[in-house]
């Protein structure tokens, strides 16, 4: 979306009611590209007119990306995202507009993000032979800009030699949803790569994520900061 190693992947308000007490929340989760050990990850946000700083919580590490996450007991009204590592700072600031709710109930940096991933092995029988296949599946986030819309992965399985991609379908209005076509819900999209014989030439699958909204022509990539992600090949090996 901007270039710079920082990109909210999701971000999402809701109220909550039980025990007597009822309330706001704003959930935001952040993905940082891994430059060195020590990181700072802060939610610089808006609320009454006064501008306030909350630190992100680690969540994991995905080899050359990190996840950051936090949780508010308010509903914020714009936010941007501050990154510090190795004497440099970077910024998400939605290319200069900053995020802002503005009645959705979900952000997707840079509209779309990859929400999950998992490599799955199996077994084919066939002319008297038991194949070992291989394949990939998850789930997308995407803004809920238009109706049509083409979304799904650039997928090579042989470590760049050849390329294809892999259609997604729509799965729910997913965060921050209030019913199915709620437009200003995130919605997720599923994806699941053909169960082809296995293929040694490459240790893990490696892919890009992508958005077309049909309305306008315009398309977005998520492609985790320009070094596309990577799963290993082993059954269950799962990103986020």
């Amino acid at each position: 979306m901007n270039g710079l190693p920082v990109r909210l992947k999701i971000a999402s308000v809701g109220g909550f009611s039980g025990g007597g007490f009822t309330g706001q929340f704003t959930n935001a989760t952040v993905r940082v590209k891994n430059i060195a050990f020590i990181k700072e990850v802060t939610l610089h946000y808006k609320n009454n007119g006064a501008w306030m700083d909350e630190s992100l919580a680690w969540k994991a590490q995905f080899g050359n990306y990190d996840l950051f996450s936090v949780t508010k007991s308010e509903l914020i009204e714009e936010f941007v995202i501050r990154y510090s590592t190795a004497g440099q700072t970077f910024w998400d600031n939605n290319g200069g507009w900053n995020y802002r709710f503005a009645g959705r109930a979900a952000l997707i940096g840079g509209n779309v993000a990859l929400s999950k991933a998992t490599a799955k092995r199996g077994t084919q029988a066939g002319g008297g032979f038991v194949f070992d296949t291989s394949w990939i599946e998850g789930e997308i986030f995407v803004s809920n800009l238009s109706f049509g819309k083409s979304v799904g992965i650039r997928l090579t399985v042989d470590g760049g030699a050849t390329w294809s991609d892999v259609p997604a379908g729509f799965g729910s209005s997913g965060t921050g949803s209030s019913g199915i076509g709620d437009p200003s819900a995130a919605e997720i999209w599923k994806f699941k790569s053909p169960e082809l014989n296995f293929n040694p030439v490459a240790s893990e699958f490696r892919f890009a994520v992508f958005y077309r909204n049909l309305a306008t022509g315009e398309a977005f990539w998520d492609n985790n900061f320009a070094q596309d992600y990577k799963v290993s090949k082993a059954n269950g090996s799962t990103i986020e």
